[in-house]
């Protein structure tokens, strides 16, 4: 591989430094300093490389933190509701516990097998009442139609 030719001004004590080490490895000042500025480019390639991942794992960790609020949001809301329903729920006589408690399981199937069919289908009432693309292109018609 041809060579450029660089003049660089390097103080003495490190000149007569790197002059003994390639005499102790029976190798040319040139090739001694060519090694050092590969060595200096690597470790500052590889330190660019890793302030990238950093940078990409401080958002997938933001990420996470929204997601983690959300689900804890979520439960809040889930609680809430149950307790609400117990509290306003009238007591079932003994006699009528058995017809209710098979009601309810069969209309609690019902609720997750429609909730699976939907969710298969790419589609959830979350996604059509609250998804922020939507309601972007809903506020600014223009968006939509540019993409098509």
């Amino acid at each position: 591989m041809s060579r450029a030719k660089i003049t660089a001004y390097i103080n003495h004590d490190l000149a007569d430094a790197m002059r003994r080490l390639a005499v102790q490895q029976d190798r040319s000042a040139s090739d001694v300093l060519e090694d050092a500025v590969h060595r200096f480019f690597d470790h500052t390639r590889r330190e660019g490389e890793h302030h990238a991942l950093m940078a990409r794992l401080d958002r997938v960790m933001s990420r996470l933190g929204v997601l983690e609020h959300g689900q804890e949001t979520l439960f809040e809301l889930t609680a809430h509701t149950a307790r609400f329903v117990m509290s306003v729920a009238p007591d079932i006589p003994e006699p009528d516990k058995a017809v209710v408690n098979t009601r309810g399981s069969e209309r609690f199937r019902n609720v997750i097998t429609a909730m699976i069919a939907k969710l298969r289908t790419g589609r959830s009432v979350m996604r059509d009442n609250f998804d922020p693309a939507k309601q972007q292109m809903a506020a600014d018609p223009g968006v939509g139609a540019a993409a098509e």
